[in-house]
């Protein structure tokens, strides 16, 4: 019985590659999950069974690590993934309204919007305080994430324009007063 892959054969030369700079090959699961990530935007089942042949690792092997990090998004995310901190500092500069405000113009954590454009997600921390409220896009850092910020973001996204374009006017901002046209 063949089995079907849903990975690329350019994944697999670069599976051996990664495999080769470990003395044991099972420390490459970490990496393989990324590399599999990169390259379909999530972690489903049929790449926990196909990295855990490469790897001769049980399905469950490769689940545990891949549900253990919240890193690894086991259903598609959209093409873009706003991680917005909800840590103390955040909290204090006003990160629950800007939950508000993603919920409003995208809809529950953790769910893409029908066209795919965009999901959200609470995170613990970005070690960047100093920005406050501080999210990321894509893993891309986007200071003082406001309410307005926030909502412009996803305006955005969803008309299509390009990211580094809304990532450098919203980096623009100096500061949180800035940020909110104080």
């Amino acid at each position: 019985m063949t089995q079907t892959r849903v990975l690329s054969e350019a994944f697999y030369t670069r599976a051996q590659e990664i495999i080769a700079r470990y003395p044991v090959a099972r420390s490459a699961l970490i990496m393989l999950l990324h590399e599999a990530q990169d390259e379909i935007g999530y972690v489903n089942d049929d790449v926990i069974r196909e990295v855990g042949r490469v790897l001769h690792l049980t399905p469950a092997d490769v689940e545990g690590v891949a549900t253990f990090y919240t890193m690894f998004k086991r259903k598609h995310p959209g093409k873009f993934l706003i991680s917005l901190c909800t840590n103390l500092s955040c909290t204090i500069n006003g990160a629950d309204e800007t939950v508000d405000a993603l919920r409003d113009a995208i809809g529950p954590p953790d769910e893409a919007t029908a066209d795919g454009v965009c999901s959200w997600e609470s995170v613990e921390c970005l070690a960047t305080c100093h920005w406050a409220v501080a999210a990321q896009v894509n893993y891309l850092d986007v200071p003082f994430l406001t309410p307005d910020r926030a909502r412009k973001l996803v305006d955005g996204l969803k008309a299509g324009r390009e990211l580094d374009a809304l990532l450098a006017e919203l980096r623009a901002a100096k500061s949180l007063s800035e940020a909110r046209g104080g």
